[in-house]
């Protein structure tokens, strides 16, 4: 058994290169499907976010093909200078790191948890993981509870949020009479609307795809709503548009940008785009008096102001390298315990095809020592032939350990 993972994340790819290799709920099934035939894969998961895409596998041989396979889905001509390939010992660890909050672009987020849980959820409604992936999973969500519980890992991190209100103070003198527009509703802009408001910032528009849940999300919160289509007009009286959406294509023009600089005088406006892929073209970013920031371009301002406590990263390390070392452990059980399983069975058809044949001998009146001298006799040739030939083929394999243990296995009791 191999565990491997394959992927990219906000440090090997830029998000101009994540945005087109996400993968959604509605198509991970159908992925995991077809990365499952590719020869040698036994299980699979796929866990994509706005900073990661990342399939792991329990492989027979190596993670070629998979990358192989990645590569044919037309969308990067090729993914290789932009993903890391990690197997067995690394890939444990890696995956410890991403569900902890340690591999992450905020250090200490607690999303990226519950984001490796939904991946899990779904490759194993998919019936895309079995024993391997189950217990390396279940263990990695010990691991980042262990490491939230007892260290300072997940202490005030530095959010996008608060990152992108910091961004729009540098932008304008007073931001408690700027107008906003929020593009989305999930947890990100959940979150915007609270950051706006604890800072004064009580014009609110929110704007959905999905009426119902938009308005009804814009009166919990004291906003206005509109409707997504109304989008281009709604613009035109905002200095700040903070969007997060699922939306395949850019749902923000460089066109409808100018208009609205147009219509208010040059007057500067803030885009905080959290979409991945991206809401807004980034030709925008070329505008005068427009203010663009994609995720990326948070990362690395957060990535600049925040200081991480060393000690914090330490004690981090040590409880994944103590479970590293518990996963091993529960491999070598595992390959021994399907070892001896399949030693059973192998001795199982042996001895049932042996009684089924003395069964007949009695019913046609052969005598009870003929057949006990068959069983004696069939019974040693089946069960040594097999066992014999296997000892000469792997004894030359064997270092003089391991030989030592193989003939203690068949030592005669004094």
């Amino acid at each position: 058994m191999s565990i491997n993972v394959i992927g990219l994340n906000h440090k090997t790819a830029s998000i101009k290169i994540r945005e087109k290799l996400i993968f959604n709920s509605e198509n991970i099934p159908l992925a995991l499907k077809k990365i499952r035939k590719i020869d040698g894969v036994n299980e699979a998961l796929i866990l994509s976010t706005c900073n990661r895409t990342e399939i792991y596998t329990e492989n027979s041989v190596d993670n070629k093909k998979v990358l192989d396979w990645l590569n044919k889905q037309d969308v990067i001509k090729d993914c290789l200078p932009y993903t890391y390939n990690y197997a067995d010992e690394k890939a444990v660890s890696h995956l410890f790191h991403v569900a902890s909050g340690m591999d992450s672009m905020v250090i200490g987020e607690v999303e990226i948890l519950g984001q490796v849980k939904e991946a899990y959820k779904l490759a194993n409604k998919s019936k895309s993981i079995n024993s391997g992936l189950k217990r390396l999973f279940e263990l990695a969500f010990s691991v980042a509870k262990n490491i939230r519980t007892n260290t300072d890992i997940g202490s005030n991190p530095i959010s996008f949020m608060f990152t992108s209100i910091t961004l729009i103070k540098k932008i304008f003198k007073s931001i408690e009479d700027k107008k906003s527009l929020l593009i989305g509703s999930g947890e990100m802009i959940n979150l915007a609307i609270k950051y706006l408001q604890s800072n004064k910032i009580n014009q609110i528009t929110l704007s959905t795809r999905n009426r119902e849940k938009g308005e009804k999300m814009a009166q919990e919160n004291s906003c206005r709503f509109a409707r997504l289509q109304d989008l281009s007009q709604v613009m035109l009286d905002n200095d700040i548009i903070i969007t997060s959406t699922s939306s395949s294509l850019p749902i923000i023009g460089k066109g409808t940008i100018e208009s609205s600089i147009k219509n208010k005088n040059n007057r500067p406006i803030v885009i905080i785009d959290l979409g991945v892929p991206r809401d807004v073209e980034s030709e925008i970013a070329e505008l005068d008096g427009v203010y663009l920031y994609t995720i990326d371009d948070l990362g690395k301002v957060i990535e600049n102001n925040y200081k991480i406590r060393q000690q914090a990263f330490v004690q981090a390390e040590k409880i994944i390298n103590y479970k590293i070392i518990e996963f091993k452990n529960w491999l070598i059980l595992n390959k021994s315990n399907t070892l001896v399983k399949s030693y059973r069975e192998y001795v199982d058809d042996i001895t049932d095809g042996t009684i089924i044949k003395a069964k007949k001998m009695s019913e046609n009146g052969v005598h009870i020592d003929e057949i006990l001298k068959y069983v004696a006799e069939s019974l040693k040739n089946k069960l040594t032939h097999e066992t014999t030939s296997k000892l000469k083929e792997i004894t030359p394999l064997l270092d003089e350990s391991a030989s030592k243990r193989i003939k203690d296995i068949f030592k005669k009791d004094k």
